[in-house]
């Protein structure tokens, strides 16, 4: 009985550790001769040589499903800053087949969360699937299930698909679009969380990546039912900042603006009611304001909504410019005056499309801000198999905005030509006057696509600095800036990327110095396989 009460009070001991402790812990089971001997990381020569840029058809291949989930220490190559201490969590599809039926777009695919956690030049990568509802129906059943927001749909015949729907035959609580858990995952206050936007988040183990189940943060997102998968960090309050959208086809949209403390206390929300905004990935902070862009890619007309409600589409492939949607900026007061709440203005510009903001800070008359913004011609077409959207026709460009709220005006114009997405920045000088960022990009004078570069673009200067994967037939994703523990400047930290390359099909993780970007590579972190290109990323580190 002694015995069986002590082993209780010690596995209660265990799940009742923060997520903080359970880190700590974590570190010490993956290295624990660090903490008694010191050891030198692992190191390879260098063979890497000059080659041909790869074909379309090896580009596609880091699109390839990659079942397997893994857990080992890693190979790495050059020399890892001991001040690196932590882990760098990324999301993104990991099957674009389910069991046998072809995604008709990776946006469907069942999310993969990885980690690669760093100590002492030390590297260790766990991948693990996030074990949504509808992916474990689907593991269960050992075939496809649901619909995906992009148009992948198990049943061929829309008919037979509606009725099938109308009957939830095959799910007893079927939805009507699959919760992948696939764009963003981060860590804040004790909880590591897999993001879509559409749907809500799945809560996983910080340490082993294991799902815990879908959360709703304590009630806070019970109206909406979803969470965005971009935040934003307040660090004068310490605050996480994020949204959620509840659409509705018979009244405006109403976006819910979300504030949580480290405890995940909601001290903080609005809920503002719009006019035919029907879409939002991202969002701007500043010490007073909330900045949203209102898209005119998206719209609910009855031909659209007879495609979706039939089978015939998926709500993502709707996304075209519709001129009778306004475009343009909305700006929302964080602290409105009593009887307020609720209000924003609204600022007209160009049809843009835009996915990503970089940053945003107040002025003397108002707020500027810088955007990747898609042109015209932008539509979700899985461009040669391998672009997320039509990048070729719409390539994405850096804008720079200007609004004077005291005259209801804004300007806009674009600051840099390169073709480039998917944008970071060191997440202290969130609402702050900023300087630099950090974008996946293509090569100046080459096609659009795909982005083998990554560019630290500088807004005092006007230039950038860049490193290219080209020569080694790299493909890369989004950059992420790891901050140094005892950094002065804004760019004093690294940059981390992963980069897929063709000639070996396997995935590696590479660090630059964020100060001498062009210098290339300070050490590669290196997998035995290759995990399929990802969409969003954040690092966390260990205190």
């Amino acid at each position: 009985l002694i015995l069986g009460i002590i082993l209780a009070c010690l596995f209660l001991s265990h799940f009742q550790m923060s997520g903080e402790e359970r880190l700590r812990a974590y570190y010490r089971q993956l290295f624990p001769d660090l903490f008694s001997t010191r050891l030198e990381p692992t190191m390879t020569q260098s063979k890497f040589d000059n080659s041909v840029w790869p074909s379309v058809e090896q580009i596609r291949r880091g699109w390839e499903s990659q079942p397997q989930e893994f857990n080992y220490e890693c190979t790495v190559e050059g020399n890892i800053p001991n001040e690196i201490s932590g882990s760098f969590f990324r999301n993104g599809p990991g099957l674009l087949e389910v069991y046998g039926t072809p995604l008709v777009h990776p946006i469907d695919g069942d999310g993969m969360v990885c980690s690669v956690s760093i100590k002492d030049g030390r590297a260790h990568f766990r991948s693990k699937y996030v074990a949504t509802k509808e992916y474990t129906a689907e593991k269960a059943e050992q075939k496809a299930l649901y619909r995906g927001m992009m148009g992948t749909n198990p049943v061929d015949d829309w008919k037979e698909s509606l009725e099938r729907q109308l009957k939830d035959e095959k799910v007893p609580d079927q939805p009507k679009f699959k919760n992948p858990s696939n764009t963003n995952v981060y860590f804040w206050g004790g909880k590591l969380l897999a993001c879509w936007e559409s749907g809500l988040p799945y809560s996983l183990d910080p340490v082993t990546l294991e799902t815990i189940g879908r959360d709703n943060l304590g009630g806070a997102l019970d109206e909406s039912n979803c969470l965005a998968a971009h935040f934003r960090y307040d660090s004068v309050h310490d605050r996480l900042v994020t949204f959620s959208l509840r659409l509705s086809l018979r009244k405006s949209t109403r976006l819910f603006i979300h504030e949580f403390d480290r405890q995940w206390n909601l001290v903080k929300q609005q809920i503002v009611e719009i006019e035919q905004y029907n879409y939002a990935h991202d969002f701007l902070l500043t010490d007073n304001y909330y900045v949203f862009h209102h898209t005119p890619f998206y719209n609910f007309t009855a031909d659209n909504l007879m495609k979706i409600a039939t089978m015939q589409h998926g709500p993502g492939q709707t996304m075209q410019y519709y001129p009778e949607v306004p475009s343009g900026m909305v700006v929302i007061p964080r602290y409105p005056a009593p009887g307020r709440e609720g209000q924003f203005k609204f600022f007209k510009c160009e049809p843009f499309h835009i996915y990503h903001h970089i940053n945003a800070y107040e002025t003397e008359t108002g707020i500027t801000f810088s955007s990747v913004c898609l042109g015209e011609a932008f539509t979700m077409e899985f461009e040669g198999k391998f672009s997320l959207f039509n990048a070729s026709a719409a390539p994405g460009r850096v804008y720079s905005f200007d609004i004077n709220l005291a005259l209801d005006t804004m300007t806009w114009k674009q600051v840099d030509g390169c073709s480039c997405e998917f944008p970071t920045s060191n997440i202290s000088m969130t609402g702050k006057p900023w300087r630099y960022a950090y974008l996946m990009a293509a090569e100046a004078g080459k096609p659009e696509i795909p982005y083998q570069e990554v560019i630290k673009f500088d807004t005092a200067q006007s230039n950038r600095q860049v490193w290219s994967a080209r020569s080694e037939s790299g493909v890369i994703g989004e950059p992420v800036f790891i901050p140094h523990p005892e950094g002065k400047e804004e760019d004093d930290g690294w940059v981390i990327v992963q980069m897929y390359c063709c000639k070996t099909h396997k995935t590696q993780f590479v660090l630059l110095d964020a100060r001498d970007l062009s210098a290339g590579p300070i050490a590669r972190i290196h997998l035995n396989y290759h995990i399929p290109y990802g969409f969003h990323g954040t690092w966390s580190t260990l205190q």
